[in-house]
């Protein structure tokens, strides 16, 4: 991947990612723009050419030439023809195609994960199409990784898993999406989640035969799945800072083990999140202690899209978790 920087005492720092000929076109923009601001204090006064109004012309150029240009740091795809899980490792983040239910939705899908950065999620995303099946089970949870769920988690630094206890850990997740970004635009088409999942379970260890129960924070779903939901709708709903979710209970079954899931569906839909989870710890545990146990392990923190049918395409503007 080539990458292309301009340093100016005057103009700062803008960057681009994609081929030569981005580099170019915004490298002859920057100069002749330069020039212009440069042209004489009669000039500058006259069209109020300042220095930082031409900074913010060359970054929204970059901006435009890098959507119109992809140049991802990581790609990964699966079809089926090659239907294994695919990951891309970013620091303690690990972003996945999670094909945990593919053999349900037919032979005409493709799934592709990528990223923009090597230090940060911000930028990552995937694509989807061709899932057909039942409208009701998750094909794919394409999704970020943080925890045990990673096989490369390092749990000092990632803070995951840690003893749930009296629930005085922070976990502070920052998630800012859209159907937009570099790999195009559009509507995503049939029933999907943009959900959170977090498991707890009585060991630290990751191991499916050690978990007893999952909270899942689902802040914009498709239509049909928002009014339906999963299992059975709780009387009262939670409000958090205002804003209100709706509280549904079932029971998963995998492998031969079975657990209660505690979802927190938001009334209105919303593709920015910044809450810290303790708070829906808090709400599980007060309506189901018999599950959400002071002894039990936060295991892990992921977030991404429960497929369900059709085609769509996910772009994370921003996404952080941290555990404190």
């Amino acid at each position: 991947m080539s990458h292309f920087q301009i340093n100016q005492q005057d103009f700062g720092t803008i960057s681009a990612r994609g081929p030569p000929s981005v580099h170019l076109s915004l490298e002859i923009l920057l100069i002749n723009l330069k020039k212009l601001s440069n042209n004489g204090d009669e000039m500058t006064k006259r069209k109020n050419f300042n220095a930082s109004k031409v900074k913010a012309i060359a970054a929204g150029f970059a901006l435009g030439l890098m959507i119109c240009n992809p140049a991802h740091a990581a790609s990964a795809s699966a079809s089926p023809a090659d239907a294994s899980n695919k990951h891309i490792y970013v620091d303690q983040y690990d972003l996945s195609t999670n094909l945990w239910g593919v053999s349900g939705a037919g032979s005409s899908w493709s799934e592709t994960i990528f990223t923009n950065s090597t230090t940060t999620m911000d930028g990552a995303g995937y694509k989807w199409t061709g899932f057909g099946g039942d409208t009701s089970s998750v094909k794919s949870y394409p999704s970020i990784r943080r925890g045990a769920s990673n096989s490369q988690n390092n749990p000092a630094t990632s803070g995951l898993p840690y003893l749930f206890g009296s629930n005085t850990k922070n976990i502070d997740v920052l998630w800012n999406f859209t159907t937009a970004g570099y790999d195009g635009t559009g509507n995503i088409t049939g029933t999907y989640n943009h959900a959170i999942d977090v498991f707890f379970h009585s060991s630290n260890i990751w191991n499916t035969s050690y978990l007893k129960g999952e909270i899942m924070v689902i802040p914009e779903s498709s239509a049909n799945s928002q009014t339906s939901g999963w299992g059975s709708k709780d009387a009262n709903s939670f409000v958090l800072d205002g804003e209100t979710w709706d509280v549904w209970q079932a029971t998963m079954t995998s492998n031969g083990n079975s657990w209660p899931v505690m979802q927190f569906r938001k009334r209105v839909n919303a593709r920015y999140f910044s809450k810290n989870l303790k708070y829906f710890f808090a709400e599980a545990a007060r309506r189901r202690a018999d599950v959400f146990k002071s002894s039990y392990y936060v295991m892990m923190v992921e977030a991404g899209t429960e497929v369900k049918s059709g085609s769509g395409h996910f772009y994370n503007k921003n996404y952080q978790v941290s555990v404190y």
